[in-house]
């Protein structure tokens, strides 16, 4: 990671701070990225938070303009890279059998609710079972004790992994990476069918990644923690509370217990956070479901040009799409592809290519103007909705909504159009 630590200038901060609640309020603060480099009872250690909370950052790690990022990702995703495995990894260099892991890494504590430390920035990377494809993945780790946390697996493939695995009575091996390059950070959060985000990441870097394998799994290189494990199949513990990405908190689960045999580390090592509810967490989640959503829209309104996760609807619910209109009838088909696309949507506006998906104030003109409410709305009602979407009262199953805000093609265009 510290080869992209110039890249994202971070704002350097000195004083000597806790991981009790202290570098979660100083994040709260700022809006980009900030290295702390005194951390209280972690000597030699440094902490980095909000290194995605920009667009930019992705744009810059990928050597494109910024209004190309959505085009480059999805291309990404359709054409990952095989990377290059090599003999050595620096952090091989510092190793800790069975450690107690609080003592030597600088979880976090980032709200006083029942006082749970936890490790947010961590990517598990695991092999399919039965295909040996590999998988790399976010998943949050609530600390227990010892070398043990519980981790919050959510239904993809890492979860899909672990459910084979008990059903043949075998634990899950798993390594844990956290501090990496944004491109294996952006990877990593993507969701695609049958993809080794690591090549994705490899596409991100122009093929420039290197991984090592430890114990069957290639681990990238640069990552500043690794720990080697397995994802117990007969344990669970409570897991929460946690705030979400909708800054609302998380259902308390039973959730697999994750047990550290080996923790390796870079020389002056970098742990990565990424504060729950926050700009960092919102983007990471939704930029990947983009591109997705593009490819998927396509399929059904191959004039489609646009696609945005709005910050009202936590990078996650809700979805602006712009199209260019051909035929009656693609504004609503463009939404249902949509839905499709990304099963936690609860809202998609369909609007015309002249209307900026990414301009709040550009949108709600469009509805304004060019929507006919009792025509433009169709409402699908008893949908299997998002775990986090807390209006359908935990049920699982509620109402979704697609609007479309396009120009009737049997109208005179301009007539809908700005003049100015």
């Amino acid at each position: 990671m510290k080869n992209s630590i110039e890249k994202i200038n971070p704002l350097i901060v000195n004083t000597e701070l806790s991981t009790r609640l202290m570098i979660a309020e100083h994040l709260k603060n700022y809006k980009g990225p900030v290295l702390f480099t005194r951390i209280k009872d972690y000597p030699g250690w440094r902490v980095i938070g909000n290194v995605h909370t920009s667009r930019d950052v992705f744009a810059d790690t990928l050597r494109i303009p910024p209004g190309e990022l959505l085009k480059a990702l999805a291309e990404a995703m359709n054409r990952p890279v095989e990377y290059t495995v090599v003999e050595h990894a620096s952090f091989l260099r510092n190793e800790l059998d069975q450690p107690d892991v609080i003592e030597h890494l600088p979880l976090m504590m980032y709200y006083p609710e029942k006082e749970r430390y936890y490790a947010s920035a961590t990517i598990f990377l695991a092999r399919d079972p039965d295909t040996g494809r590999q998988n790399a993945s976010f998943h949050r780790m609530m600390y227990l004790e010892k070398n043990r946390f519980a981790v919050r697996l959510v239904a993809r493939d890492l979860f899909d992994f672990y459910k084979r695995n008990q059903q043949k009575g075998k634990d899950t091996e798993v390594i844990v990476i956290c501090g990496v390059d944004p491109a294996i950070a952006l990877a990593a959060a993507t969701s695609y069918p049958n993809l080794n985000e690591l090549e994705l990441a490899s596409a991100f870097l122009k093929g420039g990644l290197e991984c090592i394998k430890i114990n069957g799994i290639d681990v990238p290189v640069d990552s500043e923690v690794v720990m080697i494990g397995k994802i117990l199949r007969d344990e669970v513990a409570e897991e929460g509370p946690f705030v979400d990405v909708t800054g609302t908190w998380d259902t308390i689960r039973k959730e697999p217990v994750f047990e550290v045999d080996k923790i390796y580390y870079q020389d002056n090592p970098i742990w990565q956070v990424i504060l729950p509810g926050w700009t960092e967490h919102r983007l990471l989640m939704g930029i990947t479901q983009e591109p997705r959503i593009l490819n998927i829209v396509r399929n059904a309104v191959p004039s489609v040009q646009d696609v945005f996760l709005t910050p009202g609807g936590a990078g996650w619910l809700h979805a602006v799409v712009s199209i260019r209109q051909r035929h009656e009838g693609e504004g609503k088909n463009a939404g249902i592809a949509a839905l499709a696309a990304h099963p936690s949507l609860k809202r998609v506006v369909v609007v015309d290519d002249d209307i900026d998906v990414r301009d709040q104030e550009s949108v709600e003109w469009a509805l304004a103007t060019r929507l006919k409410p009792d025509e433009g709305i169709t409402f699908v009602k008893g949908a299997r909705t998002s775990s986090l979407d807390s209006s359908n009262a935990g049920t699982g199953v509620g109402t979704k909504w697609i609007v479309d805000a396009t120009i009737p093609l049997n109208r005179d265009r301009r007539d809908f159009e700005k003049v100015m």
